[in-house]
């Protein structure tokens, strides 16, 4: 009897879990640089990996802003499926010009991420191409080079929600202000 209880409680608790929203900080750079000064690119789909079926983690609201002087952040909001589960990806941000030729490449390698069960966080890149380069930019596109999945506390990051949010924020107020 007991263990027939047990069992059913626990599919109950992962149907639960199963069931219910992630919770994410949306949208984050509209307003951080006007139209005449940027070139903002929102994604119009969630990226996951490997695929939405299998999914392992997944970034929602992903966008890019470039100054025309070559100086570009993106963000995104991170989820890493399982529990106590970190991720250690290596992915590259990919500029295109109007007509479909590569003009810059920026790399993360390493990047550690955890979350809180029911929360995808802030991931931040930022960094600065050529002028020349930043006034071509038409579309950004991001190339998954590795991921890795393990236990959290196997990470070095020590940087959680509330570190993630205050980073997002400082790095929003250092694109705005580089000329």
């Amino acid at each position: 009897m007991k263990k027939g209880l047990f069992t059913l409680v626990n599919c109950l608790v992962g149907l639960v879990l199963f069931a219910q929203d992630i919770t994410d900080n949306g949208k984050n750079l509209d307003t951080v640089c006007p139209s005449e000064s940027c070139v903002h690119i929102m994604f119009s789909s969630t990226i996951y990996f490997p695929f939405e079926e299998d999914k392992q983690w997944e970034i929602r609201n992903m966008e890019v802003a470039t100054k025309k002087n070559g100086n570009f952040i993106g963000t995104g909001d991170l989820y890493v499926y399982g529990v106590d589960t970190a991720a250690i990806l290596s992915l590259d941000l990919v500029f295109y010009a109007e007509d479909d030729t590569e003009i810059h490449r920026f790399s993360k390698s390493n990047f550690e991420f955890y979350n809180e069960p029911t929360t995808a966080e802030p991931i931040i890149f930022s960094g600065k191409m050529d002028e020349e380069l930043g006034q071509q930019v038409r579309y950004v596109d991001v190339e998954i080079k590795d991921s890795k999945r393990l236990p959290y506390y196997e990470i070095d990051s020590d940087c959680y929600h509330a570190c993630k949010e205050h980073r997002l924020k400082e790095a929003m107020k250092v694109f705005k202000k580089a000329k």
